[in-house]
């Protein structure tokens, strides 16, 4: 079986259109397995799509085994669901809104099942587990998922829940490497580096945009790589600054990671297995010819769209 990930994809229906495709196509010929590692949802204008996609795959529809992993998008969105009453919304509901789930909140308010729906989510989002440890060994290490920091254990069979929604379950999904003290007039200073990755284990995680043509980062000190490429940035129309969305495969003792554009190309690729290394024109070219180009026009019809609403707020 060979086993994909991905993170952060934010709502960005042209490019899980494109993931998507490209594993239908591998799934013809291979057994395929994807992870999805975190925050699906909010910012783009797909999100409630790709979440009802996702969910009837895993219930099973399609020819694609798919593992998903809660985000602080999904914790956002479970906290606002389970604190929200018909009519009234407390607590939680600002976070999320603030943080782009107004996306999905309109869709939902306007389906005539749209109460139905959002208890029938709740319960979903609930049940997301927090991590994955992999059996799978690259360059010594055995392969943990998380959102955002690997928690001081890990289990082979997760042990942490969204609906846990506890400092521990925030942690993982919240946490980034800097930690600055409180904004005073929009400035602060850096008081502090958290640790993401777990000793023994080659991290993988996303959650904070990666700003470079390679669309990941490797941090070898702390053995983790973050695959946040920036939807939630693109999202936003930010769309030079943030072309990328990564694809890893884990396959054979290693890793491969391709970077897609939102045009629907691979633009590069590299290989890891202890050392990063690029990959050759030929081996590029033989992952390209999975791609599906159903998609290619999506990206102009998608700015253009974001444009239009940009100018409404």
């Amino acid at each position: 079986m060979r086993k994909f990930i991905v993170s952060d994809l934010h709502g960005n229906g042209e490019v899980y259109d494109s993931i998507m495709g490209y594993l239908d196509n591998i799934a013809l010929v291979d057994d395929v397995e994807l992870y999805i590692n975190g925050d699906l949802i909010d910012r783009g204008l797909d999100g409630l799509r790709m979440l009802e996609d996702v969910k009837e795959r895993i219930e099973g529809k399609g020819s694609i085994k798919i593992n998903y992993l809660g985000g602080n998008h999904e914790l956002m969105m479970y906290q606002a669901l389970m604190k929200r009453k018909p009519g009234k919304a407390i607590n939680h509901w600002s976070d999320w809104m603030n943080n782009g789930g107004w996306v999905i909140e309109g869709e939902l308010d306007a389906r005539d099942d749209g109460e139905e729906k959002m208890e029938e989510l709740k319960y979903f989002l609930g049940n997301l587990d927090i991590y994955k440890k992999f059996g799978e060994v690259v360059a010594g290490n055995n392969i943990l998922l998380v959102h955002a920091q690997a928690p001081k254990e890990v289990k082979d069979i997760c042990d942490m829940k969204i609906s846990d929604n506890n400092l521990a379950v925030d942690k993982a999904v919240w946490t980034r490497v800097e930690e600055r003290e409180p904004l005073i007039f929009g400035i602060g200073k850096i008081i502090g580096y958290n640790r993401i990755g777990l000793d023994g284990y080659l991290t993988i995680v996303g959650h904070t945009p990666v700003k470079n043509y390679k669309g990941f980062k490797y941090n070898d000190k702390d053995n983790y790589f973050n695959i946040d490429g920036g939807c939630a940035g693109y999202a936003c129309g930010m769309f030079e600054e943030y072309d990328h969305v990564l694809l890893v495969e884990v396959e054979d003792g290693k890793l491969t990671l391709l970077t897609f554009n939102h045009n629907n190309e691979i633009i590069n690729g590299y290989s890891y297995n202890g050392q990063l290394v690029k990959l050759n024109e030929d081996d590029l070219e033989k992952k390209k010819l999975f791609i599906d180009h159903t998609y290619d026009n999506c990206r102009e019809k998608s700015k253009q769209l974001i444009k239009e609403i940009l100018k409404d707020i």
